[in-house]
């Protein structure tokens, strides 16, 4: 590898490690630079790559192909080039620059057992910050939860009170909590369970003090999977009904109301739920055109639609059509074909897709910059340690 190459793939690197931090770890009430200034050199990275190493064309032409429709669909659709939508569309092309920065890691002499580490080591610091806002020893909780929300929210939270207490963390947003959970609970699942079987016990137990029952039902699901796919027939009879009787006997105990509202199904009763059903009636009086090739990108949805995005498929379906539902689908198929390396999708790549496709229900998967970044940077990380020869690249080039 060239120096010139090893310097790129450094700088985009920084641009990763950066988003990441500032995705996960940083206030959103303090605006956070440091990406948008790597940002070019990540897009350089991302052209150099296309041009030179043909596995990736596939999978980065599905990000540009999203993009580029985007650009397209909003053109048609006000009849002039708009100048503002462009920065949100070229957010697509974050999720490859970062999947493969990472994925290109051994070139760079960086170990697998580093960044293994490297993984638990942000996941027990994302944990620890979500245990001390729970917990709120010396009055941290609350301190913390004011650095990461305005005082509304620390009040909405009331985390003294265990039915109604949801685990918002370092997002605002426990549903968007929820998510990124689970996308460390499927990795360490399916990189090593008898290994890292504590982390996937303490990722679950953060999952279910979020109450979100979409992503509760989507973990449980995934770990079924997992339990009928990689278990013996003992182990499948005594497991499962343990893991049922603990899962309702954790309901009960911490009173949970929202997830309660799943076993009596008044959650599929409430408002939150029939207003997502209620937005998609948003398309009863759209044209044909407007169907399939979508209405432009919408900046601001409540003041342009009436309402506010609540659902991927919804937001999709609204501003790129059924054309770019199609393009999101093959975004899918081409990052579970990336992270498998065959057409029959491997465990960690099916657990991926079940959780994307039954987040974007009711929640947001690629739109949601934090999920999106570390679902990007886990599918790097996973093609690394999949891919043994990454480690050996630069090996073989000094021998040539």
């Amino acid at each position: 590898m060239k120096s010139w190459e090893r310097i790129l793939l450094a700088l985009s690197v920084v641009f990763t490690i950066s988003t990441l931090i500032g995705e996960l770890f940083w206030p959103a009430n303090f605006r956070f630079l440091l990406d948008d200034l790597f940002f070019p050199f990540g897009l350089i990275f991302l052209g150099y790559i296309f041009v030179n190493k043909k596995d990736w064309r596939w999978f980065i032409g599905a990000f540009l192909l999203m993009c580029s429709w985007g650009l397209l669909s909003d053109l048609l659709a006000n009849h002039t080039l708009q100048i503002q939508p462009i920065s949100s569309l070229v957010r697509w092309l974050k999720w490859p620059i970062i999947c493969i920065s990472i994925a290109q890691l051994g070139r760079l002499n960086i170990s697998k057992r580093a960044v293994e580490n490297g993984v638990a080591a942000v996941f027990l610091s994302l944990a620890a910050i979500n245990f001390v806002m729970l917990l709120n020893p010396f009055g941290l909780g609350q301190s913390l939860s004011e650095i990461y929300g305005p005082k509304p929210e620390v009040i909405l939270a009331n985390y003294h009170e265990f039915g109604s207490f949801r685990l918002a963390g370092t997002f605002l947003n426990p549903n968007n909590n929820a998510g990124v959970f689970a996308l460390f609970l499927i990795f360490f699942l399916h990189l090593n369970a008898r290994k890292y079987w504590k982390y996937v016990l303490l990722a679950f137990v953060l999952i279910f003090l979020t109450q979100s029952r979409t992503t509760l039902i989507l973990t449980v699901l995934i770990l079924g999977i997992y339990v009928v796919r990689n278990t013996s027939l003992r182990f499948k009879f005594v497991t499962i009904p343990l893991a049922i009787v603990a899962l309702f006997g954790g309901m009960l105990l911490f009173r949970s109301r929202s997830l309660l509202s799943l076993v009596d199904g008044s959650a599929f009763q409430s408002n939150s739920w029939l207003q997502r059903m209620e937005h998609y009636e948003v398309f009863n009086n759209a044209t044909h055109s407007e169907l399939i090739m979508g209405r432009g990108i919408i900046l601001d949805p409540i003041t342009q639609v009436g309402f506010y995005f609540d659902s991927e498929y919804l937001s999709i379906l609204y501003q790129y059509g059924i054309i770019g539902i199609l393009c999101w689908l093959f975004i899918l198929f081409q990052t579970s074909r990336t992270t498998n390396g065959k057409y029959i999708p491997s465990g960690f790549s099916l657990s991926m897709i079940v959780l994307i496709l039954g987040i974007a229900i009711t929640n947001f998967a690629f739109f949601n910059v934090e999920f999106a970044t570390l679902l990007s940077v886990l599918c790097g990380i996973w093609i690394l340690l999949q891919a043994p020869n990454e480690f050996h690249n630069h090996s073989e080039e000094k021998a040539k």
